[in-house]
C-alpha cells in the first residue's frame, strides 16, 4: 500500500509539473525557429524538476545530438553535472548518517558548493593532507523517487506489452532489468566494488583513466575517491581533430573491452561520466550503472559482432536465433534468417557517420516480432551502452570504422569462449 501511494503521489506531481510548464513550452514551440533554444532550455528545466529517473533519461538524450538536435542536446547537457545541488544541510545530514564519526575534512568539503551535481549525488572537492580527493554524496530521498518512477515505467511497459505489435517484445522484463540496474546506482557499497572492478578491467587500455576509490573513507551514502583534474566538457571541442579522434579511439577501445572481453558493461556513458583531457587521456567516471552480462549472452553478442565485421549475414541471423527466448508455433524461421541476414549485410562496412544503431536495433526487434520470435531482454544493455557511445563517435569521429576497431577485442572475446579460435 505504501508503494502504491508513493506512485500515486509521484504521478500527481508529474502531472502538475507538466501542466505548469505547458504554457511556456507551447509558446516557445509556436514562436517559430528563433526561440528553439528557449524551448530546449524549458524541456531541460522540466526534466530537472521531475527529478529521479527522468534526469537519467535526459542525460541519455543529451548524448544524441544527431537524434534530438544540437539545441536540445546542449540544453540537456547540463543535467550531467549541473543539476540543482542539494543544500549544505542535506549533504551534512547524509555524511553524518554514513559515518560513526565523520572525518572533519569531509564535513568541511560539503560546506562548500559541489564541483558537480547530478541526478543521484553531488561531488565535492576535499583536501586531506597532501591529497586531493573527490567526495560523492548521495541525495536524500532519491531512492523513493527512483522507485516510484521505475514502478510507473514498469506498469506502462506491462500495458504496452499487451498491444498486438509489441506482444513478442519483452517490454516488462526489459523495464524490470533496467529498473533493477537503476536502483543499483543507489547502492554505494556496490558502486564502490564496481569502481574497483572497472579500474581493473580497463587497466590495460592505454590512455584511459578510472579514479581509484578510498575505501576507508567511504561508507553509507558517501564514496571518496582520488580527485581527477582537467575535467571540462568543453575540452573535446577545443582539441585538434587528430587529438580528438585519438581520444575517441581510446574510449571506443575501453567500451569494446568491457563488452566483448569482460562482459561488465558501463551503461551510463554520458558527457558527465566521460571526459577528454588535453594530455590525450580519457577519464571514465561513475560505476553506478553497470551491468554484468551472463557468459552466454557475452559470447553470443561477441559472435554476432564478429559476423557484422565479416559481413556474414547468415551467421549473424543464426546467432540471433540461438538467443531467442521462445517462439510461437507459427514462427517463420526462414523469413527471419533471410531478412536478418539482409539487414546485417546492408550495414556491414559502414563507418560511424553512416550507421544508426537505434534504427538498426528497432528494425532487428521488429523482425523478431513480425516472425513471431521472443527476444532476449539482456541484449538491451550492450545496445544501451553502444547507443550512448555512438553519439560521441558520430559527433567527433564520424569517419571511424567502428566495426574494424572492434576486431581485436572481438577476437579476444572469442578466444575466451573457444581457445581453438584462430
Amino acid at each position: 500500500m505504501a508503494v502504491f501511494l508513493r506512485v500515486c503521489v509521484r504521478m500527481v506531481q508529474l502531472i502538475v509539473l507538466s501542466a505548469l510548464a505547458a504554457p511556456s513550452l507551447l509558446a516557445a514551440a509556436l514562436a517559430g525557429r528563433r526561440p528553439r533554444n528557449r524551448l530546449a532550455a524549458g524541456v531541460a528545466r522540466l526534466l530537472e524538476r521531475f527529478g529521479g529517473a527522468f534526469i537519467k533519461a535526459g542525460q541519455l538524450l543529451a548524448t544524441r545530438a544527431d537524434l534530438v538536435g544540437v539545441p536540445l542536446a546542449e540544453a540537456l547537457g547540463r543535467l550531467h553535472d549541473e543539476v540543482r545541488p542539494m543544500t549544505e544541510a542535506q549533504a551534512r545530514a547524509t555524511v553524518a548518517a554514513s559515518f560513526a564519526e565523520a572525518p572533519a575534512f569531509i564535513v568541511a568539503a560539503v560546506s562548500a558548493p559541489p564541483v558537480a551535481s547530478g541526478s543521484i549525488a553531488c561531488v565535492y572537492q576535499a583536501r586531506m593532507g597532501e591529497r586531493d580527493l573527490a567526495v560523492k554524496v548521495r541525495r536524500p530521498g532519491i531512492a523513493a523517487a527512483f522507485a516510484a518512477d521505475i514502478a510507473i515505467v514498469t506498469s506502462m511497459a506491462r500495458a504496452l506489452s499487451r498491444l498486438p505489435w509489441l506482444r513478442r517484445v519483452p517490454m516488462a522484463e526489459i523495464a524490470e532489468q533496467l529498473g533493477a540496474s537503476l536502483m543499483g546506482q543507489l547502492d554505494f557499497a556496490k558502486e564502490l566494488r564496481h569502481l574497483g572492478r572497472l579500474r581493473d578491467d580497463l587497466a590495460d587500455v592505454t590512455g584511459v583513466v578510472v579514479p581509484s576509490a578510498v575505501e576507508e573513507l567511504s561508507a553509507g551514502g558517501v564514496i571518496t575517491m582520488e580527485f581527477v583534474d582537467g575535467l571540462d566538457r568543453r575540452t573535446a571541442g577545443e582539441l585538434t581533430d587528430g587529438a580528438r579522434q585519438a581520444c575517441v579511439v581510446r574510449l571506443v577501445g575501453a567500451v569494446y573491452r568491457l563488452l566483448f572481453v569482460t562482459g561488465f558493461i558501463h551503461v551510463d556513458l554520458h558527457q558527465g561520466n566521460v571526459y577528454f583531457r588535453r594530455d590525450g587521456s580519457v577519464v571514465v567516471l561513475d560505476a553506478g550503472f553497470m551491468f554484468q552480462l551472463g557468459e552466454t549472452t557475452r559470447e553470443r553478442f561477441t559472435q554476432f559482432f564478429s559476423g557484422m565485421i565479416r559481413g556474414d549475414g547468415e551467421f549473424c541471423a543464426n546467432i540471433l536465433l540461438s538467443t531467442v527466448r521462445r517462439m510461437e508455433p507459427d514462427a517463420d524461421l526462414e523469413s527471419f534468417r533471410k531478412e536478418a541476414a539482409a539487414l546485417v549485410e546492408r550495414s556491414a562496412g559502414a563507418v560511424a557517420g553512416d550507421f544508426e544503431l537505434a534504427a538498426f536495433a528497432v528494425e532487428l526487434f521488429d523482425l523478431q516480432r513480425r516472425n513471431r520470435l521472443f527476444a532476449e531482454p539482456e541484449f538491451v544493455f550492450p545496445l544501451l551502452s553502444l547507443l550512448s557511445l555512438e553519439g560521441a563517435v558520430r559527433r567527433w569521429y564520424p569517419s571511424m570504422d567502428f566495426q574494424i576497431e572492434a576486431a581485436p577485442y572481438v577476437m579476444h572475446g572469442l578466444l575466451l569462449a573457444d581457445p581453438a579460435v584462430t
